[in-house]
Parts: C-alpha cells; structure tokens; sequence
C-alpha cells in the first residue's frame, strides 16, 4: 500500500485564490477606513478653522465700544476696549478692527489708538461668501449702519470651504441688560 499524502496541485491553486480574495477584501476594507478618517479629519480641521474665526469675531463684537461699529459694503469697521496685553506692553485702551474678504481669504486688520502699527491676520481662507448685517430698533436688520442708531446685533453670514452657510447672530454690548 503506498499510499500518498498531501494537497492536489488543484487544492492548492483553490487555496491560494482563496487567500487572495480575503488580502483584496482586507486590503479595500483598511483601504476605507483610512479615506474615512482622513476626511474626518479634514472635516475637523474645517470646523475648527471655522470655530476660531467666529470666535475671534464674537470677542471683538462683545468688547465693542457703544455705537463704533461701522457697516459698509464689504467690511465691517469697530472698535474694542479691555483686549488682552500679555507682553505688558504701552498701549491704549482702545482698538480699532476691520474685517474684510480679500482674494477668497477673511482678514482681520487691528490698530490700537495712538499708534500707527496694524496688525493684519488671516483668519478664515476659501471663504466664497461673506455677508453681515445689523439690528437697530428703528429700522430692523440692515446691510449698513445709520448715524444716530446703535446696533443692538451683528449678523455674520459666512460659506466658506464645504459648509455652503454659516449663520451666527452676535449681540453687541448695548443689547445685553
């Protein structure tokens, strides 16, 4: 009796087809994964871009000095009080802040009062659209501001990279009781 152990030339081709399909499999499988937590993560560094804009703008719209804010086509013009000085430098109080779009990026433009040195900050870039308006008692929401009425609110409509609207309602300090 010889009797002859082991696989067919067929079994083991079966096996190896086998054994590729599942690395093909794993491979589109890990493949996924990664796509998807890269766009997650792009998603989130958009947010987050977009999250430190808004918040830059709703600190200088909460420190706004009463009836400073300025609103013509295409920037917004204020001026803040109590902003932070960490290098103890001399400096006023007072700070005049500009925002406007430039070639599809959000700039933030500040000089403090009495000195002639602006700072100038790219906050927000891919920016399509940038819209703002003001609540006043008399006359409702506005895309300008009038002489001889505060805002009580600043409206900031922005669509920048893959969020197609962003709306945000910020009350100016003559609003707050």
């Amino acid at each position: 009796m010889n009797k002859q152990s082991g696989f067919t030339l067929l079994e083991l081709v079966i096996a190896i087809a086998i054994f590729a399909l599942l690395g093909l499999a794993s491979w589109r499988l890990f493949d996924g994964v990664v796509r998807t937590q890269q766009g997650a993560g792009q998603h989130e560094r958009d947010i987050r871009a977009l999250q430190r804009a808004v918040g830059v703008i709703e600190r200088d719209v909460w420190q706004a000095v009463v009836d400073s804010v300025v609103l013509a086509p295409g920037h917004l013009r204020l001026q803040r009080s109590h902003w932070r000085n960490p290098l103890d430098q001399p400096r006023s109080e007072r700070q005049a802040v500009t925002y406007q779009l430039q070639g599809g990026a959000l700039w933030r433009e500040s000089v403090g009062e009495g000195t002639t040195l602006a700072q100038r900050q790219k906050l927000l870039d891919d920016v399509h659209s940038l819209s703002w308006r003001v609540f006043d008692r008399q006359r409702g929401w506005h895309r300008e501001t009038a002489r001889g009425s505060a805002p009580l609110a600043l409206e900031l409509i922005v669509s920048a990279g893959r969020f197609e609207q962003v709306r945000r309602v910020l009350l100016l300090p003559e609003a707050l009781p």
